[in-house]
């Protein structure tokens, strides 16, 4: 928890809050601008861009929970994924409730530790004989999870 914590302050701390006005694009803080914006679909509202991902990334890691659920009785990486992609998903409804109450520091400690599961599934598959398909997941889970990250520095407290 400490390690996280530490983590999460690093993280906020390096990241500069940029001003978002006359309908910018929020996706241009995000690391992974063309995953962010097929996401968003031209959301120019900072909040709703920001649920709008935390959502998609539910959806998508419900369905890679799913997918591990069938493989994690052979254990190593799938196994791991499972019980982190169950975690990530209860960060992210925590994350939810502190979008709608404003409360950046606390988005942004769940979004960190669902960036950090999802971390921890990408090493575990690493050096398991995972299939092409479950590892481009992972990574795509990591990548949106890092722009709803971003795109939560964004948001007004």
């Amino acid at each position: 928890m400490v390690l996280l914590f530490c983590m999460v302050s690093k993280s906020v701390v390096a990241i500069a809050r940029p001003v978002i006005s006359g309908g910018r694009d929020p996706c241009s803080v995000s690391d992974f601008k063309v995953l962010c914006r097929s996401v968003v679909k031209g959301q120019k509202n900072v909040n709703a861009a920001t649920e709008v991902s935390i959502r998609e990334l539910m959806k998508r890691t419900t369905k890679a929970k799913e997918v591990a659920a069938s493989g994690q009785k052979s254990g190593g990486g799938l196994k791991t994924c499972y019980s982190n992609y169950d975690s990530a998903i209860g960060n992210l409804q925590k994350a939810l409730k502190d979008l709608k109450k404003n409360d950046g520091f606390s988005l942004n400690i769940n979004l960190s530790a669902s960036l950090t599961e999802f971390d921890t599934c990408n090493d575990a598959m690493g050096g398991a004989k995972a299939s092409n398909v479950f590892a481009r997941s992972t990574k795509t889970l990591h990548e949106m999870a890092d722009n709803c990250l971003a795109l939560s520095t964004l948001v007004k407290q």
